[in-house]
């Protein structure tokens, strides 16, 4: 009978070192696609170095014992041909390991750069346990759809809060017609000027917290030049008419491009409500 303190060849194999390999090997094949520094790989390779060593001891020691009771070489043979294969392979998922270690993430799509990128330039978000909507910053590429996105998340928003010096005039268009088809109610606090009126004035109702302005200004392009595709004397009459579909005064439209490009015509809410963009 084999000594009480060296298991069976059989319990050795089976519990000792069968599961502990497959379990070493299932993690090296994670490791190597988790790009981890080569010194924390360094420590780990160490480890199962130890391990791989005491269970090779350990298995002799069975197997030495199973010789001398049994007599039969086929399970020693069978067992050690089973270490080498788990050796060969532990060592190939090492190498593919320290390969992949401190591997820099993949490069960032241009796209989703410019997206990051322009998404920084505002603050768009969810308040007030999800009734309103608040934006703050400058209007550029993307905000229709992030827009819409969110009122399609938080279909309980009933208010547009705005706060911003402008942007770009075509995506302000298109938010505005995104906050027209959702019914959604507008309200400036703070400076809401050049393109983030467009947006105000697409609200169902228009309201201006204490201290609000609106401004307004001619447009133009930054160079101060032209474009052939650019039409501005086309791109003022045709946000002119969006005002005046939402009710401003004659008054007010004669004069809401007045203000040289670069200065504003700023109107407090009572201003504002005279001039017919406040509604009710």
């Amino acid at each position: 009978m084999p000594s009480a303190a060296v298991p069976s060849l059989k319990r050795a194999f089976w519990m000792h070192i069968l599961p502990l390999r497959a379990a070493v090997l299932l993690a090296l094949w994670r490791l190597a696609e988790a790009g981890l520094p080569r010194l924390l790989l360094a420590a780990l390779l160490a480890a199962d170095l130890l391990l791989l060593a005491w269970q090779f001891v350990h298995f002799q020691r069975s197997a030495d014992s199973h010789v001398r009771h049994h007599g039969g070489m086929a399970p020693v043979w069978g067992g050690q041909l089973a270490l080498l294969f788990a050796g060969f392979a532990a060592a190939a998922l090492w190498w593919g390991a320290f390969l992949t270690s401190g591997r820099p993430g993949e490069p960032e799509l241009f796209t989703d750069r410019m997206d990051r990128l322009h998404a920084a330039a505002y603050r768009l978000e969810a308040s007030g346990g999800g009734q309103e909507i608040r934006f703050e910053g400058l209007i550029t590429f993307g905000l229709t759809a992030r827009l819409t996105a969110l009122i399609e998340k938080t279909p309980e928003a009933a208010v547009l809060v705005l706060s911003g010096a402008g942007g770009h005039i075509y995506e302000a268009r298109g938010a505005a017609q995104v906050i027209l088809a959702h019914g959604l109610a507008t309200r400036a606090e703070g400076a809401c000027a050049s393109a983030c009126t467009l947006l105000f004035a697409a609200g169902r109702t228009r309201s201006m917290a204490p201290g609000a302005q609106l401004g307004f200004h001619g447009y133009g392009l930054e160079s101060g030049g032209s474009l052939p595709h650019v039409d501005v004397a086309a791109d003022t009459e045709k946000d002119r008419a969006l005002f005046r579909r939402r009710g401003a005064s004659d008054a007010f439209l004669a004069r809401m491009f007045d203000a040289p490009q670069h200065q504003l015509w700023q109107l407090d809410a009572e201003t504002a409500r005279a001039a017919g963009l406040l509604a009710p």
